[in-house]
């Protein structure tokens, strides 16, 4: 507890803090009523407001290898996101198409997360431009999102037949992995959360039948 340092910046009225890797933490402050992206280096003096020119409205969700991901809102499109640092490093991934995306996370220069496509969420990952876009989202699924990447495999939840199930990627659709089918029988529905780097997974199991 004496450790505590108070990251919230001068002049906002509410801050979070949703990711922390290599000395640098990401989440939002919410200045004038406007959510803002925000970085900061370990004081609340390092404060940095992500937030691009253009945008009304700013996350940021992951961090990692000086590469920071969210979403920023741009004509009232939510727009995945990849920073490096600074509001003029903004890169918009969000692929041609898409009615919105947003980027949950970044490792090893690539970027996860989801675009919505003809009304359905579909899990995506980038590596670094909105070009190099791949929709992940498994055959069988109505909807998909990716949440944290780390040595090539990528993890986050598909839903199948009305059920969210755990799911595993190594950078395609079809190497979908159905991790809800590991777990016992009761489990109705999961969601996995991180992948860490000895290849294991952090999964959450949501609802007991």
């Amino acid at each position: 507890a004496a450790s505590w340092v108070g990251l919230h910046p001068a002049g906002a009225s509410h801050s979070v803090e949703l990711g922390v890797a290599g000395g640098q933490q990401v989440g939002v402050a919410e200045v004038a009523g406007s959510f803002r992206a925000s970085l900061w280096n370990g004081t609340a003096a390092s404060w940095v407001d992500l937030t691009p020119a253009g945008a009304s409205e700013s996350y940021a969700h992951g961090v990692s290898g000086g590469q920071q991901v969210g979403w920023a809102d741009v004509g009232g499109t939510l727009r995945a996101s990849l920073w490096r640092g600074t509001a003029a490093s903004w890169v918009d991934l969000h692929p041609s198409g898409a009615s919105r995306s947003l980027a949950h996370g970044v490792s090893g220069g690539q970027q996860v997360g989801f675009a919505e496509l003809a009304g359905s969420e579909r899990a995506s990952l980038w590596r670094g431009t909105a070009a190099s876009w791949v929709d992940i989202h498994p055959a069988g699924a109505s909807e998909s999102q990716a949440y944290c990447i780390s040595g090539g495999q990528q993890v986050g939840h598909a839903e199948v037949g009305g059920s969210e199930r755990a799911s595993l990627w190594r950078g395609t659709a079809a190497s979908w992995v159905d991790l809800h089918s590991l777990l016992p029988g009761e489990f109705v529905e999961s969601g996995a959360s991180c992948a860490l780097h000895a290849g294991w997974v952090l999964a959450t199991s949501n609802e007991l039948s």
